[in-house]
């Protein structure tokens, strides 16, 4: 018997340790809606971050098509077209899609020799079945497997990508263009290349053919007439136009133009302008796209979804599966609360989500950079440097409180990271050293008064004897041990740069930091960084991408489970990568779930055996199983210790509700006095 239960809990242990991610989340917000497009049955939101949104124009029913589940490439969305019955989907950060018959077709700079994957918008169909795509400083033309030519837009005009491809009455194409510098953003498509067109109107959001044969432009000073020869410009101050920035436009079957601006639907029948106001309650929010669908007239806006046109007025249509509020978290943030509710900064606030109620929430706060959670469950918010006032702020059950510069210590430093050790003491990285709070004391550690011999400290981390390890931007690495300060540099040890970016703490005491390139020291990319180095206290080994396969060497984020894994965010586009000492597994757009690749912070809910991750601006985020319970951890806080026994008792007795998955340690489908005993014998080491 004995044997058979030992062989169950190695079982258990060997998968644990082997787990592969499995039953991921995308949870986004969909309301900002960049383009809509529709057959004879559907209606296609695409969203920014969100995904698609198909809606069956008869029913009303919706279905979400968006990374978790595989139908989608990218949840976002640039640009789509319906063309022989495939939809085909230009995306913000993996290339092209096409969706036919119930398969998925990815073409990429893998596959398809894209030179980019990123921002690809404006279709066009030749009668020979080729393709013509925009995208980031090129036009391509794509035979629906490979790109067979590549037109640079860039000596046009830097820092230009295409939006859209029209013909005109003569069959002459035409590109516009968005362009940062506002230069040259209209041109024709002709065998020997693109040939630009001088115009005073700044960037061109799309074309369109009028119903007189003219091309029609909506641009950033109006809607443009050209004739073929002269543009016409119809704008507030000559006409009833409401306004001058226009952000798409499309032509109904009865000879009218449909365009959106900030604030206003406007139709133009050739004589007449009609406007419909948007019922817009944020000066952040505006319309973005319309599609008519003959009698039918939607328009997609940035912060409220979709919306029809109805004889009232502008109508919302709410889309489903509208998990977040805002998309764009910021690159270090994300925490749990003691209740497993989500905290992360945005560009907009401070969000929280309950995965279990589905309850989302946006606190209106600017220059919000870090969540963290201490001992007690309590979460802080840290401000960036350039903040007028508030620098610190603590969110318990029953108070908020507040720290503000003019506080002590907060003054004059640029706080880059904050840190709990076990004994629930503050540490701050700051620009001028080491700030420590304990209770209500201040200790400050730097060059004038300790071991400390550099100022500039970029990140923290605290081991099991309550050690604290400091990287620096450029003065290496730091232990300080409560008494004494050592020192680890590239002169001394075989540290790979004095520039560390991040350093985590595996449950051995092993020191895992990533070092950064001194040329690039706040950059990320594929190669702006030195991989993972490992220090034991004694030997150092550095994995990088030519002898090992992490596919990146420039790091976000380095987490470590309660099995000794180590979760890397990755730098460049490769996705999240995980180390369990021998094996390597990378989870990105091909073979996961996950959102996107770009990773950038990365948090570990131990008790509910889920990882969590933020993803480069705009993505929202991505939720998975992470198959790391231990045998034994029945509370599961990524330990085994006598609270387990407590808490399996509770189970048996009806006091706390049963977790078969946690509690049935000799696997038999039963929780009972058989199961204690197992753990007992775990605890003291004698299975």
């Amino acid at each position: 018997m004995k044997r058979t239960i030992l062989t169950t809990i190695l079982c258990l242990a060997v998968f644990s340790v082997n787990a592969l991610l499995t039953d991921w989340q995308n949870l986004t917000n969909k309301n900002r809606v960049w383009r809509i497009i529709h057959d004879e049955n559907s209606l296609y939101v695409g969203t920014i971050g969100g995904g698609i949104v198909k809606i069956d124009k008869k029913t009303g029913e919706q279905t979400v098509l968006n990374r978790a589940d595989g139908s989608m490439t990218d949840n976002t969305i640039q640009d789509m077209s319906i063309h022989d019955g495939a939809l085909w989907v230009g995306t913000g950060y993996n290339g092209l899609a096409k969706l036919a018959d119930g398969n998925i077709e990815k073409f990429d700079m893998r596959n398809a020799g894209f030179l980019n994957n990123q921002h690809i918008s404006g279709f066009y169909f030749e009668n020979d079945g080729t393709m013509l795509i925009g995208g980031i400083a090129y036009l391509y033309q794509f035979d629906g497997n490979q790109v067979t030519a590549i037109y640079d837009i860039n000596p046009l005009s830097p820092y230009n990508y295409v939006n859209s491809i029209k013909t005109d009455s003569k069959g002459r194409i035409w590109v516009g263009c968005y362009d940062a510098l506002n230069r040259a953003t209209l041109c024709t498509f002709t065998p020997q290349g693109l040939v630009p067109v001088s115009h005073p109107y700044r960037s061109i959001n799309r074309l369109e053919n009028g119903p007189d044969g003219c091309l029609w432009m909506a641009s950033e000073k109006g809607l443009i007439k050209y004739d073929g020869s002269d543009f016409t410009a119809y704008t507030p101050d000559n006409s009833d136009l409401p306004e001058s920035t226009l952000y798409d436009l499309m032509a109904d079957g009865d000879g009218n133009l449909w365009m959106v601006s900030n604030n206003y639907l406007t139709k133009f029948d050739g004589s007449h302008f009609e406007s419909y106001p948007y019922p817009s309650h944020s000066d952040e929010d505006f319309l973005m796209c319309v599609d008519v669908d003959g009698n039918d007239v939607y328009v997609g806006s940035r912060s409220q979804g979709l919306f029809r046109l109805t004889a009232n007025g502008l109508k919302n249509i709410p889309l489903i599966d509208n998990k977040l509020i805002d998309n764009s978290f910021t690159l270090s943030t994300g925490s749990l609360d003691r209740n497993g509710v989500f905290y992360g900064a945005t560009l907009n606030g401070l969000q929280t989500y309950n995965l279990e109620t589905d309850e989302a929430t946006l606190t209106p706060m600017s220059q919000t950079a870090q969540t963290e959670t201490d001992v007690d469950g309590d979460v802080w918010v840290r401000w960036h440097w350039f903040s007028p006032d508030t620098c610190l702020m603590e969110i318990t059950p029953t108070t908020t409180n507040v720290y503000l510069k003019s506080d002590y210590p907060f003054s004059d430093i640029d706080m880059t990271q904050i840190k709990f050790d076990q004994h629930n003491r503050l540490w701050l990285a700051t620009n001028k050293g080491i700030y420590c709070r304990d209770e209500e004391i201040w200790t400050v550690y730097n060059q004038d008064n300790s071991g400390l011999s550099f100022n500039h400290v970029t990140c923290l981390a605290i081991d099991g004897k309550d050690r604290v390890w400091c990287g620096t931007h450029g003065g290496g690495l730091f232990l300080f041990d409560g008494n004494n300060w050592t020192q680890y540099t590239t002169n001394n040890t075989p540290l790979p740069s004095d520039y560390v970016g991040y350093i985590a703490v595996d449950n051995d005491n092993v020191v895992w930091l990533n070092c950064r390139d001194p040329r690039y020291p706040d950059d990320y990319g594929l190669n702006y960084g030195f991989g993972l180095t490992r220090f034991d206290g004694t030997s150092w080994t550095t994995y990088n991408h030519s002898n090992s396969p992490i596919p990146s060497d420039c790091l976000y984020d380095i987490k470590i489970d309660a099995n000794n894994t180590k979760w890397l965010a990755t730098a460049g586009d490769v996705g999240l990568v995980s180390f369990n000492g021998s094996d390597w597994h990378t989870y990105n757009v091909d073979n996961s779930g996950i959102a996107l690749n770009e990773v950038t912070r990365i948090t570990l809910d131990a008790k509910r055996d889920l990882i969590w991750l933020t993803h480069y601006t705009g993505s929202g985020l991505s939720v998975a199983k992470l198959n790391c319970l231990l045998s034994g951890d029945v509370n599961g806080d990524g330990r085994v210790n006598v609270s387990d026994v407590t808490t399996l008792v509770n189970m048996i007795l009806g006091v706390t509700p049963m977790n078969k998955d946690r509690a049935d340690l000799d696997g038999n489908g039963k929780v009972n006095v058989s199961d204690i005993t197992i753990l007992i014998n775990i605890i003291l080491g004698i299975i």
